[in-house]
């Protein structure tokens, strides 16, 4: 018996010790991490040889739109392009041997975004109170952006780029009168004649047009925007006396031209 005054002391068990090797076996066993383990990482699935193609030819068209916003076709240099895409020379030229071959590339990818955003517009008109108004915000979108007078400008140029000229233009009367077939659709689903649709169509455009070309001698937005009323005004009274009484109402006028129109860049 333990003497009077004195605890009695229980015998501690020796401790267990786990070999790391064992425990690492049980964590992975009851599907848990191990203590210290590095999460369990995802791995990408790599591109294929075509989408590494498509995305960077992307990144080399976006880079060269960029500088032909910047300094125009004459400031349009194959190495500066593929530095402004983050790629090789090489890589450059595997996709666009020459100038003429990233311009007219460029040239058609503007083309494409400019076209299905008017088909998307177009095709939002069918259901819009004033389809008059959003062709005109449609077609100063475009005439006033730096890609039309870039367009232009290698319209006009000289005879050492009659090629480019030449692509240039197919390119653009293919767009184009995409765009406009869209535009007639939406002005036929309110009921006009497409005879008539089809003038008052080109009338509206070409006034953006003019206004665009304009802007060279006097850019003033302002009056812009009040001639784009009175147009829709005298539209709407014209489209009134031929059965469409819902377009171009006066109460509408009181709105302006759309954001678009009244927000285009100042040159």
């Amino acid at each position: 018996m333990p003497k009077s005054g004195t605890v009695s002391e229980k015998p501690v068990p020796p401790s267990r010790s786990v070999d790391p090797a064992r425990r690492i076996e049980n964590g992975s066993k009851s599907g848990g991490t191990p203590p210290g383990a590095p999460a369990a990482r995802t791995r990408k699935r790599r591109r294929t040889q075509a989408e590494r193609s498509e995305a960077t030819q992307k990144k080399l068209l976006d880079a060269a739109v960029r500088l032909l916003r910047q300094s125009g076709f004459g400031g349009l240099r194959t190495s500066k392009v593929a530095e402004l895409a983050g790629v090789s020379e090489g890589a450059q030229l595997h996709h666009f041997p020459t100038k003429r071959d990233l311009f007219v590339a460029a040239l058609n990818h503007l083309n494409q975004n400019f076209a299905a955003h008017s088909r998307q517009l177009a095709k939002q008109a069918e259901a819009s109170r004033d389809p008059i108004a959003s062709i005109i915000d449609d077609a100063h979108h475009f005439f006033f952006s730096d890609f039309f007078f870039v367009e232009l400008a290698v319209a006009m140029g000289d005879a050492d780029i009659r090629d480019v000229r030449r692509e240039a233009y197919e390119a653009s009367r293919t767009s184009r009168f995409a765009v406009e077939a869209a535009w007639l659709d939406a002005l036929v689903a309110h009921g006009i004649q497409p005879d008539i649709a089809g003038d008052v169509l080109t009338l509206t455009i070409s006034i953006v047009r003019g206004f665009a070309v304009r802007s060279f001698l006097d850019n003033d937005q302002e009056r812009f925007s009040q001639l784009y009323r009175v147009w829709r005004e005298i539209v709407g009274s014209y489209l009134a006396r031929h059965g469409a009484t819902e377009i171009g109402r006066r109460d509408d006028m009181q709105a302006g031209v759309p954001h678009r129109a009244r927000s285009a860049r100042s040159r």
